[in-house]
């Protein structure tokens, strides 16, 4: 039955909610303008699949926090609760993609990268669902505009207002595992002068499904941003975050199926510490040419205990400087938009570890300096009014030096391109067609330290995508997407691989992979939605990730699930009120490492969510929302992570949450 489950919605997919305003008022709305891809190009401008998440569809989610409604809402990415429920532990990558997945796609709040240099993933809990004006999820390489790390996709969250009124909003929620919290934000701005600003923070407690899972989560940010007439503008932000939490560690598979509320009791912890700051100049020079210079800054505080015994401290300093040229000059008499860039970043991680085992006391210490000199260049063509070819390219050096490598110096040339045609025959509809060439580095904490000779290289590959999207009669919407890749390279975890560290036996290493590896897949989904009536979404996504060639040919990657289904709904009880539910389905998958494919498979899983919203509008109550979730409905027992068939970190089981907010 499982099996038949995906194929019997195979013609479905994820459609967003409808913004909660009537007919009217979503046509005087501007179109949405696309951040990500630099120059302000709308969803059906880009050729690659694009989904965008607006603030209205985020209240109306009964989401708890950006892992959730992520997990809700696209079913193009896949999950890895490490830590239960906890956000900040939750790890997300673009689908085909297994172990260490999330160093494939860049996570991105208001031009600041979230994602780490090292093996960490991108903390989710360090952006409030409150705080956010919108969501933009890309799928395929960004490399060419964005550098490392975007290879197979890229997030964009957006916090700037898009107007000048003043919005503000203050929300309480608690619920099942002593889990409370709340958070408050506003908006707004002086047209006049041209000046927008916003602030927002939260809080957030749960001691957690599982023993030793409890964690505290705090964020605050900001920024004003100052409007010119001519259309440039000066933006100031800055942010800050710390998440305190216990590691409730693994199971083995007996006791995750008969105990996985447990702990492996080692009272282990992790507390990340993150705060910086953004700048950007945006100067338009004439019709045709302007400028931008963007700055960031940003510091992670690390500190943790794993296994009882082993301590890490260290933080990682990041600066990145962008300028960027973009003209918009006439070709005879065809349109043509150009965006050319350099990237200049600096990481630099001091790192201290020691702990004491069965084979001795050990200490490190070590410095790792990643210097990356980038440029690139995009342009798009309008052959005709519907018809657009984009090229681009990118070509980037990076220097490394880490003072435990067994080659403590050592540089990177990586290069980038991608071809695409954009067709839009009629309104509403966007066909493409694409080619990308791609890279990632590796993870610092990836590359080969002590007594090793090879070192870990860069991947590099390519991709082919086609597609369409298409909404029609103001209330429907269908898309499709299918894609081919093949990654060299590709680099993975090896428990069995040996190497000695401090003169003991060490536990395995990071390795390229012998075989390239082969993706292919589609997605595809449909929703349907009447303002104040019903809406329905479906999705289904597939891919087939495979080794092609070496010992392991024609074997399954790690951690990828072949088939992802989707399915949300709502109905309007009254004109104030709503309820509304979902399902997410995962097909079984490999375990990490489990190459060889002999260990037993993660089981197949489905979740249920429901909840009811209420937001009165007598009695003088304008701007309450009262909302009850529930997740897990059925209370099932399930693991979306597995290490080598004997480590397995359940998922969270069944939950209930209460909000109250107050927008004005």
């Amino acid at each position: 039955m499982n099996k038949l489950l995906p194929a019997a919605v195979a013609a479905m997919s994820l459609g967003a909610y409808a913004a909660e305003t009537n007919e009217t008022e979503t046509a005087e709305l501007p179109p949405v303008v696309v951040e990500a891809s630099r120059i302000g190009k709308t969803p059906n401008e880009i050729p690659s699949t694009v989904q965008v998440i607006t603030r209205a569809e985020i209240a109306a989610s009964g989401a708890r926090d950006v892992a959730d409604l992520l997990q809700k809402k696209c079913a193009t990415l896949d999950f890895a609760h490490l830590g239960a429920n906890n956000p900040a532990l939750a790890q997300l990558a673009p689908r085909g993609y297994g172990e260490n997945g999330f160093g494939r796609l860049l996570v991105v709040v208001d031009g600041e990268r979230l994602n780490s240099p090292d093996m960490n993933a991108p903390n989710l809990a360090q952006i409030g669902l409150g705080a956010i004006e919108r969501i933009e999820i890309l799928q395929g390489s960004q490399n060419v505009l964005h550098g490392d790390v975007g290879s197979a996709g890229m997030i964009n969250i957006i916090t700037d207002p898009n107007d000048y009124e003043t919005h503000g909003a203050i929300e309480l929620h608690g619920g099942s595992w002593n889990t409370i919290g709340a958070s408050a934000s506003l908006r707004g701005g002086v047209k006049d002068w041209g000046t927008q600003y916003w602030v927002n923070g939260g809080w957030d407690h749960s001691d957690g499904y599982r023993h030793d899972s409890g964690f505290d989560s705090y964020y605050a940010g900001g920024g004003v941003k100052q409007n010119f007439d001519n259309g440039s503008y000066i933006r100031l932000s800055a942010f800050w975050s710390d998440v305190d939490s216990d590691l409730p560690g693994y199971l083995s598979r007996d006791d995750w199926k008969h105990h996985p509320t447990h702990s492996d009791g080692y009272g282990d912890f992790y507390r990340r510490t993150t705060y910086g700051l953004n700048a950007t100049a945006y100067g338009v020079i004439n019709d045709d040419n302007a400028v931008r210079l963007t700055q960031t800054f940003s510091r992670r505080h690390l500190k943790s205990r794993g296994y009882g015994y082993w301590y890490t401290d260290y933080d990682i300093y990041s600066y990145e400087f962008t300028p960027e040229w973009i003209n918009t000059t006439k070709i005879g008499a065809f349109d043509n938009e150009l965006i050319v860039g350099a990237t200049f970043r600096y990481d630099r991680n001091d790192a201290a570890n020691w702990g004491t085992s069965s084979y001795g006391y050990s200490h490190s210490k070590y410095e790792y300096d990643r210097q990356t000199m980038g440029f690139y260049a995009q342009d798009t063509f309008k052959i005709t009014e519907d018809i657009a070819l984009e090229v681009g390219g990118r070509y980037e050096r990076s220097w490394n030096k880490c003072t435990m490598a067994a080659d403590p110096r050592r540089a990177y040339d990586l290069t980038a391109w991608d071809a695409a045609l954009n067709f839009t025959p009629v309104d509403g509809l966007k066909t493409y067609a694409k080619f990308s060439n791609f890279y990632r580095m590796p993870f610092i904490d990836e590359v080969a330290y002590y007594s090793r000779d090879d070192l870990l290289s860069p991947e590099h590959g390519w991709r082919a995508d086609v597609g369409f999207d298409w909404s029609f009669l103001e209330e429907f919407n269908v898309a499709g997407n299918a894609y081919v890749s093949r990654t060299k390279n590709e680099i993975f975890y090896n428990p069995l691989f040996p190497y000695t560290s401090f003169g003991y036996p060490g536990f395995g290493d990071n390795v390229n992979s012998p075989s390239p590896v082969m993706r292919e897949g589609f997605d595809l989904r449909a929703s349907w939605e009447k303002d104040k009536v019903a809406g329905v979404s479906l999705a289904y996504s597939f891919v087939d990730a495979e080794f092609d060639g070496g010992d392991f040919d024609g074997n399954d990657v790690p951690m990828v699930a072949k088939s992802v289904v989707s399915a949300n709904g709502r109905v309007w009880l009254w004109n104030d009120c709503f309820v509304f539910g979902g399902y997410r389905y995962r097909t079984d998958c490999r375990s990490t490492s489990d190459f060889a494919n002999e260990y037993k498979k993660i089981p197949a899983f489905g979740l249920f969510n429901v909840g009811v919203q209420y937001s009165p509008t007598c009695f003088g109550l304008d701007g309450l929302t009262l909302a009850f979730t529930v997740d897990n409905l059925f209370d099932k027992n399930y693991c979306d992570y597995s290490t080598y068939g004997t480590a397995y970190w359940p998922g969270a089981g069944r939950c209930y949450m209460f909000t109250v907010r107050y927008e004005f």
